[in-house]
């Protein structure tokens, strides 16, 4: 065989010395840390899918409705329960139902879109609802 190839002489290299074992041990788990980081990214991107859901709302509570067959939370409110009862000068008052009156007249019947892509322990989408120009949001969360 000749040195010389078909653009000249042909360059020789060293070998390379072998790598130590925690050098190839260090490799192979940066190469699996790797990898098992991109399953799971890969297993949680539906997670990040915005749905948009949009109709006449049924109000549950103070926090919740239901568009559709999809039940929503709204984010960033935690209103009482609709049966829930609390407490004002040591007189019960429902809290609940009170709070659940209140969405209704946010809403007034005009048609509901909340958009969202998290849910919560339950199941429920938690969303940012509007009804009109209104954010139902931050109006419930003002009307205590």
């Amino acid at each position: 065989m000749s040195r010389f190839g078909p653009r000249g002489p042909r360059r020789r290299y060293a070998a390379s010395p072998p790598r130590s074992l925690w050098r190839k041990l260090l490799d192979y788990g940066l190469a699996f840390l790797l990898l098992g980081l991109l399953i799971l990214v890969a297993a949680r991107l539906d997670r990040f899918e915005t749905r948009k859901e949009q109709g006449t709302a049924i109000v549950n509570d103070g926090d919740s409705i239901t568009l559709g067959t999809e039940r929503i939370r709204m984010r960033g409110i935690d209103a009482p329960e609709y049966q829930q009862t609390c407490q004002k000068a040591g007189a019960d008052y429902p809290c609940g139902k009170l709070a659940r009156q209140s969405l209704v007249r946010l809403i007034a019947g005009r048609p509901v879109s909340c958009s969202g892509w998290q849910r919560d322990r339950y199941g429920r989408l938690l969303g940012d609802c509007r009804a009109g120009d209104t954010d139902l949001n931050q109006a419930q969360v003002r009307a205590g």
